[in-house]
């Protein structure tokens, strides 16, 4: 079978721009949560958010598409800039990058042999452009008048809809994001939007090297983006009572996953995307290997009965996804050296996920590095850091400590400190809050 690797990484996460920023960040254990500035969130009862820092999206596009822009959402627009980090930091020569100097050496994929595969939310609409369209179809009595939303037969009072754009559609599309991202790149192979949550990441980095594997493609674009930090993603993680309430004054310590403290976790925004590429192609171009991917599983499970988390509390179906991937990579589960799981810090959800790693690696869990614990969640976005996060503990052979966990629950032995060491294997497991999981092992190539 065709082996796949990850050969370049971009991630756009609150700890900064670039993999580098995030693995500054990770090492040092910093938090890149605060309080929440893109909007008003005063009267709400958690107002902790990590935002990724202020960037233009004209700059990772090339000049001749910089009017797309004015169509993309939030979301697309960081699957854009990831892309382009990912894209560059792996030194491909796409229709998206300009050659020059700075290209000298990088190498020239065939569109025909590149898919995309980008995982994606629930986009939430601008609520001004909204606003503004419903109060053009106001009725008597400030009700909303249905009829005058689609059309007006009065020229003098517009409908609500002839306050948008004829491309407004097409800033909340979930596919737009793998749209942009393959028209920008000329990524002509298989492509494919997955909308599965914090597993979306994942389950498109398995679709994606399958092309590989079975040789449908030599390269891939993976991963996934979304934000939540918009009124209609805080109102409601609010009142599915997912949210810490308590820290409001020390906004960089809210998220504490695995912790006897934990008390709820934090909106978020950003994630990433991963050039993989096939093992042998990489070589022969002369590539830096990030990892290999040695094992993918993917499971559903379901809350138990009257369960009032919404939480299956066994963390049997997401410690079955994690025994197939260490199956398909045939590695031990001793053989493992850390693992990256959910990280919620949603008490119940945390004791979940404990007892899926208990599940998956019996006596011998790794250590544990909740990745998010200082980024918060960022729903589709979330498997994709996480993803980049191990690859560049692999590539790094180094364990980076679990940011905000000083007191772990049921003796999780979670990373207290960087620990630089060998490291063969990582693994990473995702339970979307939905149902799905994900698992990914990853493995150490050598150069």
């Amino acid at each position: 079978m065709r082996r796949v690797v990850i050969t370049g990484v971009g991630a756009v996460s609150p700890l900064g721009l670039g993999a580098p920023a995030l693995w500054e960040g990770l090492v040092a254990g910093r938090s890149g949560t605060g309080t929440l500035r893109r909007f008003d969130a005063s009267t709400f009862p958690s107002r902790v958010a990590g935002e990724v820092p202020a960037f233009k999206t004209t700059e990772y596009v090339p000049k001749s598409y910089r009017k797309a822009t004015k169509i993309m959402a939030r979301d697309i627009e960081l699957a854009v800039v990831a892309a382009d980090l990912a894209v560059k930091d792996a030194k491909l020569i796409t229709r998206g990058i300009t050659e020059g100097p700075n290209t000298a050496g990088w190498f020239k994929p065939n569109p025909e042999r590149m898919g995309c595969n980008i995982g994606a939310g629930l986009i939430a609409a601008d609520l001004t452009e909204l606003a503004t369209a419903m109060a053009q179809a106001r009725a008597e009595h400030d009700t909303l008048d249905l009829a005058r939303w689609g059309r007006s037969e009065d020229p003098a009072k517009p409908s609500g809809m002839d306050s948008l754009t004829p491309l407004w559609l097409l800033k909340y599309l979930p596919n737009m994001l793998a749209c942009h991202v393959s028209i920008i790149h000329d990524t002509q192979g298989p492509s494919n939007t997955i909308t599965c949550g914090q597993a979306s990441a994942g389950l498109a980095l398995a679709e994606a090297a399958r092309t590989i594997q079975r040789g449908d493609a030599d390269l891939a674009l993976v991963g996934g983006c979304e934000t939540k930090v918009h009124e209609m993603g805080l109102m409601r993680w609010t009142l599915l009572g997912r949210l810490n309430t308590r820290d409001n004054d020390t906004p960089e310590r809210a998220c504490r996953p695995y912790d006897r403290t934990a008390a709820g976790s934090v909106i978020g925004e950003g994630g990433a995307v991963l050039v993989i590429e096939e093992l042998e192609h990489a070589r022969a171009r002369g590539a830096v290997i990030y990892a290999e991917v040695a094992g993918l599983g993917a499971t559903a499970g379901a809350a138990a009965a009257g369960s009032p988390t919404g939480v299956d509390a066994s963390g049997e179906a997401a410690a079955m996804a994690m025994k197939k991937a260490l199956a398909e990579g045939r590695v031990a589960p001793d053989a493992v050296s850390v693992v990256v799981p959910p990280g919620y810090g949603i008490p119940a959800w945390d004791a979940a996920d404990a007892a899926a790693l208990r599940g998956a690696f019996g006596r011998h869990v790794p250590a544990v590095v909740p990745a998010r614990a200082g980024i918060g969640d960022c729903g589709a976005g979330a498997q994709a850091l996480d993803l980049a996060a191990a690859a560049l503990m692999v590539k790094h052979q180094t364990i980076p400590p679990a940011t905000n966990v000083t007191a772990p629950i049921a003796d999780l032995p979670v990373s207290m400190k960087a620990d630089s060491r060998p490291l063969e294997f990582a693994a990473v497991l995702t339970t979307a809050l939905g149902g799905q999981n994900s698992a990914v092992v990853l493995k150490n190539v050598s150069n």
